[in-house]
């Protein structure tokens, strides 16, 4: 018996979806990838000799690399001060925690903002105070120690995670999703746990695992700097929302990595030449 076609729904056009990749992508994605790798040759190159040196000299373009304020690792210092290897890991440990999590791109609820902004206050007030007692002048209330420095840089770190991962989902994303990472006090508690973790191997464990958080913190150094400049081509380039896979964003990415490279390099240079 014959199907009554009146009874079958109608047909929906097709959605066309929007095509990140253009002509040209080719041609600049191929100059930026051999632009990147000339730039890094050249620090490689230039940079003082020795892969500890290499990282010390990435660190030199974010922080100022007291000796007093920093943690040894067998006798060498890490290539970050306490409070930005804490920063760099905390912000490595919370991207990692928010794009395991996929395209969310909401930032964290009202309710999340007074425990984020009292670890980020933590973070400029131990600071303030460290700056104060630098001065001589007997204005710090307390005394600032590398572990309070490693703690509020940690929570400082986790901060700028939970801000930068769900700004480039909703910046990069066609389809990202209007959610949050951290919906409530119990997912940040999972986060200050793992937290704990990396503070407790860095300041109470053998330094045998400095030497890996030494690493990752440079690591985050790059992270950081190649997505906030990554989400600021995606806004420039007038790309924002086009890309459905990490493909779609291979320029944008690359533009983001050469300008963290050349940020890294110049600073590195001067520090090296000047300081």
């Amino acid at each position: 018996m014959a199907q009554d076609r009146s009874q079958l729904p109608a047909a929906q056009p097709e959605l066309s979806r929007p095509n990140p990749v253009r002509r040209s992508d080719r041609a600049w994605t191929l100059v930026l990838a051999a632009a990147s790798t000339t730039l890094a040759v050249v620090f490689l190159m230039f940079s003082p000799p020795g892969f500890w040196n290499k990282l010390m000299a990435v660190g030199s373009a974010v922080c100022h690399q007291d000796p007093a304020h920093s943690f040894l690792v067998y006798g060498r210092q890490m290539p970050l001060c306490a409070r930005c290897t804490g920063m760099y890991l905390g912000a490595l440990l919370s991207l990692a925690f928010h794009f395991q999590k996929g395209k969310l791109g909401s930032l964290p609820p009202r309710k999340m903002v007074i425990p984020l902004g009292l670890l980020f206050l933590a973070f400029a007030v131990d600071g303030l105070n460290s700056w104060a007692a630098s001065l001589g002048t007997g204005w710090n209330f307390y005394e600032t120690t590398n572990l309070t420095r490693l703690v509020t840089g940690t929570g400082a770190g986790l901060v700028i995670g939970a801000v930068l991962a769900p700004i480039f989902n909703q910046t990069a994303w066609a389809s990202w999703v209007k959610a949050s990472a951290l919906p409530n006090g119990k997912k940040l508690a999972v986060l200050l746990a793992a937290a704990a973790v990396i503070i407790l191997a860095v300041y109470a464990s053998p330094q045998a695992l400095r030497y890996p958080a030494a690493i990752l913190s440079v690591l985050g150094v790059l992270v950081v700097l190649c997505l906030a400049y990554t989400t600021l081509a995606l806004i420039i380039l007038k790309r924002e929302n086009i890309a459905n896979s990490w493909r779609d964003l291979l320029l944008p990415l690359l533009v983001g990595m050469f300008t963290a490279f050349l940020q890294i390099s110049f600073l590195a240079f001067l520090r090296i030449r000047f300081l």
